[in-house]
């Protein structure tokens, strides 16, 4: 994926990657979402699929409500 690193410095963005979470906290994250304690809505303002990663971050700047951008691949 193309990055233009003077732009995420320059905006204090970053990107991030993991691979598993910490003990047991993705079981109680997921046990959580699974039971509907946690609603996830709010924190989604747009949705992309992966084959069009490209247009959410070209549209990004439109969207300046969004508090963060998370990729995740289900």
């Amino acid at each position: 994926m193309p990055l233009d690193i003077l732009t995420t410095v320059l905006q204090e963005n970053s990107v991030k990657g993991s691979v598993a979470g910490v003990g047991e906290d993705m079981h109680d994250a997921l046990t959580l979402l699974s039971h509907g304690r946690i609603h996830t809505d709010p924190f989604a303002g747009a949705e992309f699929p992966l084959e069009r990663i490209q247009d959410a971050f070209d549209s990004y700047d439109s969207r300046p409500d969004d508090l963060k951008t998370q990729i995740v691949m289900a």
